[in-house]
């Protein structure tokens, strides 16, 4: 595939997202797309994100994985993960461009597409771990009159078979602290009941335009009022009971007692509404790539994966997803062994 880098679109720990074009022989523009870039030998969290999104492939609300590519620049070996393009930037970019408050009837449709996300996520054992409005995608619906919300970054997921954090380090959070739930703060707790916690901040920061936790910026703001006050976030008053009530089973203090993702998709503040068809949740063929042709390096991806600290049992957990047979969650990956190459059709 012959592409070339168009801007930046952000940074992070990993490396660089770029705004990409795929070029046909003649130099001629294909479509658009995003490539995260990333030194080969810091590209360990782009490698498992890319195992994990190559598993989720089809699942709803969670952003498309177009494949990977190994390149050379400078001398230099660059690891370059391929992603379909968000016109419309991040979750955070729209609360601004709503004028800092969404209305609740799209809250209600977008909670709704980010559940269905955290559900597929969720039912392969993965949680998310940095769940917030910059990881959020938001791409035009099918119609063009509203959005579709897609969850992003899995470079911070906890997989099954990953071990609880040490607290007695310095280093042992896992996210972003103002999205984090008690348990991972104070004890290093990680489960899909902090990816619902996260949830509500997000769903309080969408109808609000501020931060759950208000005031509280710094982790040790945020650490003494979690432990010494036992508080959650507060809840506006006026917001409807509904949604009041979705709120509250989010930021239950108790994991155990937090509902589960597939529970919340059962409740009314999400249940499916006539409205719902004016914010059509399909996404829009945007100019994205159809088909993305890359080396197929899989034995080489599986050697470093190994080198970086993932080994037998990550490939062991990729394994056990491939025999599940979800029915939301189709991938249709075709191996060319001919030629050594494979294709990811979108």
């Amino acid at each position: 595939m012959t592409w070339s880098r168009l801007k930046v679109l952000g940074k992070g720990s990993y490396g660089v997202v770029f705004l990409a074009v795929e070029k046909d022989d003649f130099g001629f523009p294909l479509g658009v797309f995003a490539a995260k870039s990333s030194l080969l030998l810091k590209c360990s969290s782009l490698v498992k994100e890319f195992e994990i999104l190559r598993h989720l492939f089809g699942c709803p609300g969670i952003v498309r994985c177009l494949g990977y590519e190994f390149t050379v620049e400078r001398s230099i070996p660059v690891y370059n993960l391929f992603m379909e393009y968000a016109p419309e930037g991040t979750l955070t970019d729209l609360i601004r461009k709503s004028g800092g408050r969404i209305p609740e009837k799209e809250v209600k449709v977008y909670t709704r597409m980010l559940l269905e996300g955290l559900s597929c996520i969720h039912g392969h054992g993965l949680v998310h771990c940095d769940f917030k409005p910059d990881n959020i995608l938001v791409f035009p619906s099918k119609d063009g009159t509203g959005y579709c919300l897609k969850i992003a970054d899995f470079g911070l997921a906890k997989l099954p078979w990953e071990e609880e954090f040490d607290c007695s380090r310095q280093d042992c959070f896992r996210g972003t602290p103002l999205y984090m739930s008690p348990e991972s703060v104070i004890l290093g707790q990680v489960s899909a009941s902090l990816d619902i916690w996260s949830l509500g901040c997000v769903v309080v920061e969408m109808l609000t335009g501020n931060r759950a936790w208000g005031n509280h910026h710094d982790m040790a703001s945020l650490f003494f009022y979690v432990v010494c006050g036992d508080e959650s976030p507060n809840i506006p008053e006026w917001i409807s009971s509904s949604a009041q009530d979705f709120l509250s089973t989010c930021f239950r203090t108790d994991p155990r007692e937090r509902w589960s993702s597939e529970k919340l998709l059962n409740h009314s503040f999400v249940g499916l509404m006539e409205e719902e068809g004016e914010i059509n949740g399909e996404i829009e063929e945007t100019e994205c790539l159809t088909e993305v042709e890359v080396d197929d390096d899989s034995d080489d991806v599986a050697s470093r994966s190994s080198s970086n600290g993932y080994g037998d049992k990550m490939m062991d957990f990729l394994d056990e997803i491939d025999r599940q047979k979800e029915k939301r969650c189709k991938r249709r990956i075709i191996s060319n062994r001919k030629y050594g190459s494979a294709k990811l059709i979108i």
